[in-house]
């Protein structure tokens, strides 16, 4: 199985390049229709479906038979090729836009394709060298998760999709207040995802460095290991049974956690490369409007997402494989990442996408993602 968002502008000017790789067998995804039972092709018909896809997608027409012969370096006449061809079409995996023309892959055809990849994708070192330049350099999650975003878009030259790690099981393990000047204080909460919150507290007059010592301890010893979500009804408790001198300050401390921490990640999703659709010929005005709107509902992202990388496995899911009518002509790839609860990564393109390419960055940015995560966290 297979998986694959946002900018570097080191490779702004080259063009999509196209990467060998190969997958293990029986990699399938959970989403898609396996080769039925009896439908084995022969060594000349995978050689020729795999010189179609392949030169489909560098070109974006269709294939000829000539053609065929000629990048495959099959010894057997172009007429024999085009009996093969007959047979793949009948087959479902290719199909013929017009009469004269050669021929192009179905989503059937790009399935077999991919499934047929062997070994584990391989990223050229330029590029593996500047995703663990920019991810690693990271100093926060949120700007991790803005930087994966523009990594994989500008690599694939794909739209990308990031879901942060949801939070709802994820605990603080950090807790600091420092005072900033007379009325004004900084609360810091970090959670074990690595996630870090920071809110700005309106001190009442009369403020104490010891009073904020006192409430600072106060609040390690409540918070330290509790959800996020659980952060505001624990202060309101602390601030009830607190003394009078400290006690306007923690209410002003649950006042600013009172909204915004528990909020449902799983609806943060950040996109990138949205612009790379609007010169892409594979989509219709019309269908590229809808998807344009589509990429704006991020709760329906999130749970495409979510349930395209249900496991560890990397996932491809092409054309009709996709649940929701305006992915019908395009292709996701996609993996999911873990640290305490699990977030998920991808692109999004057309069908006729270098899948090859788009798993071997989307691989490779997952397992950067993760490892800069854990830094992060510790």
């Amino acid at each position: 199985m297979v998986r694959s968002t946002g900018g570097v502008d080191a490779f702004d000017s080259q063009e999509p390049r196209q990467i060998s790789v190969e997958l293990p067998a029986g990699t399938l995804d959970a989403g898609a229709t396996p080769t039925e039972a009896g439908e084995d092709l022969d060594e000349r018909k995978q050689t020729i479906l795999r010189a179609v896809v392949t030169e489909y997608i560098a070109r974006g027409e269709p294939v000829g038979s000539k053609c065929v012969v000629e990048v495959a370096r099959l010894d057997v006449s172009a007429a024999t090729v085009r009996n093969e061809m007959a047979a793949l079409e009948e087959l479902g995996y290719i199909a013929q836009p017009h009469t004269s023309a050669g021929r192009v892959p179905t989503d059937r055809g790009y399935r077999r394709f991919v499934d047929d990849l062997r070994a584990n994708p391989a990223l050229d070192a330029p590029r593996r060298e500047l995703v663990q330049e920019l991810l690693g350099s990271a100093t926060d999650v949120e700007d991790l998760l803005a930087r994966t975003s523009s990594v994989l878009s500008q690599l694939t030259r794909l739209v990308s999709l990031v879901i942060a790690p949801a939070i709802d099981e994820s605990r603080l393990k950090l807790v600091e207040l420092v005072g900033l000047h007379a009325n004004a204080a900084l609360l810091l909460l970090v959670a074990d995802t690595g996630r870090v919150d920071k809110r700005s507290i309106e001190l009442p007059v009369g403020v104490t460095e010891s009073d904020l010592e006192r409430v600072r301890s106060r609040l390690v010893e409540q918070l330290r290991g509790r959800r996020l979500g659980e952060v505001h009804a624990a202060v309101t408790a602390v601030a009830e049974e607190a003394p009078h001198e400290l006690r306007g300050v923690l209410e002003a401390i649950a006042e600013a956690t009172s909204a915004g921490l528990a909020e449902d990640t799983v609806h943060h999703v950040f996109v990138g490369g949205q612009a790379s659709l609007a010169g892409d010929e594979n989509f219709e005005r019309e269908h590229l409007s809808r998807m344009l709107q589509l990429l704006e509902e991020r709760a329906t992202l999130a749970r495409l997402l979510a349930e395209a990388t249900a496991d560890d496995e990397p996932t491809v899911r092409i054309g009709g494989e996709n649940q929701v009518e305006d992915l019908r002509a395009t292709s996701l790839v996609a993996q999911r990442y873990r640290l305490v609860t699990a977030g998920s990564l991808g692109v999004l393109g057309p069908t006729r996408m270098d899948y090859a390419s788009a798993l071997a960055t989307v691989r490779v940015v997952a397992d950067q993602l993760q490892e800069t995560l854990t830094d992060l966290s510790t």
